[in-house]
């Protein structure tokens, strides 16, 4: 009977993020839909609009979720996970409220809080094995992808912190800061693919430099767009490495 109940639940988490999110640009929430707040706090590590479509991909893979989840509501961890998914459907929709009313410190914080309920989800999947490929796809698939973004998310949040702080970059430039952080997000992402064998983690992050460099390049930020670049380059061989290479060898 509860795992019954969270089956509901996760639905209707899941509804209300997406009413929610659609609501923040309809309305728009507080009169600015969530591209015109993030223009507020311009910052460098901040990917061209298109990017944002990821959010798209991410949306779908998790209705699939909410269909697939009938397929793993027998197992011992979907009580875990389903409290850990609720928790995160209630951070995303409480950040689109604090940050259309432009509270920057509670969106950080609430940010960091969505990104440890999801690395709670995806640590929990790593130790668990999901057989159909609908599963791997609509559960495994979709929190990599929902992590990978939320990593990008949290430091471009961070980031908007820093600049409505008027933070000048202390003995850095921002430029210098911002290609720090790029390298920063290409650590981790190396680091999560190689430790937990998620090669679909760098395909985010390879969007996310796509973006940035889009968006520098040809500009006065162009040491900004090479890094991006290069870093991009760097993960897309990485990608083929342990995708076509690693996994092969394993098996």
């Amino acid at each position: 009977m509860q795992n019954k109940n969270f089956l509901i639940l996760n639905i209707l988490a899941l509804l209300g993020v997406l009413i929610v999110n659609a609501l923040a640009n309809i309305l728009p929430i507080n009169g600015m839909n969530t591209g015109e707040v993030s223009a507020l706090y311009p910052s460098l590590f901040t990917s061209a609009g298109f990017t944002f479509s990821i959010w798209s991909v991410i949306y779908l893979l998790l209705i699939g979720f909410v269909f697939v989840q009938f397929s793993i509501s027998n197992k011992t961890y979907f009580t875990e996970l389903s409290l850990w998914f609720l928790a995160s459907c209630g951070f995303n929709m409480s950040w689109i409220l604090v940050w259309h009313y432009q509270l920057i410190y509670a969106s950080v914080l609430i940010m960091l809080l969505l990104l440890f309920s999801l690395t709670k989800i995806f640590l929990l999947l790593q130790f668990h094995k999901l057989n159909s490929w609908k599963e791997k796809i609509f559960i495994n698939l979709s929190f990599t992808f929902y992590l990978s973004w939320i990593c990008v998310a949290t430091i471009a949040n961070i980031s908007a912190l820093l600049v409505s702080l008027s933070w000048d970059g202390g003995i850095l430039s921002p430029g210098a800061w911002t290609i720090t952080m790029i390298s920063v997000a290409s650590v981790v992402g190396i680091f999560v693919t190689e430790r937990y064998r998620e090669p679909a983690f760098l395909l985010v992050l390879i969007w996310a430099f796509f973006g940035i460099y889009s968006k520098w390049n040809g500009t006065e930020n162009q040491s900004i767009s090479t890094t991006a670049l290069t870093e991009l380059i760097l993960l897309a061989i990485l990608f083929f490495v342990f995708q076509f290479g690693l996994r092969k060898k394993i098996s």
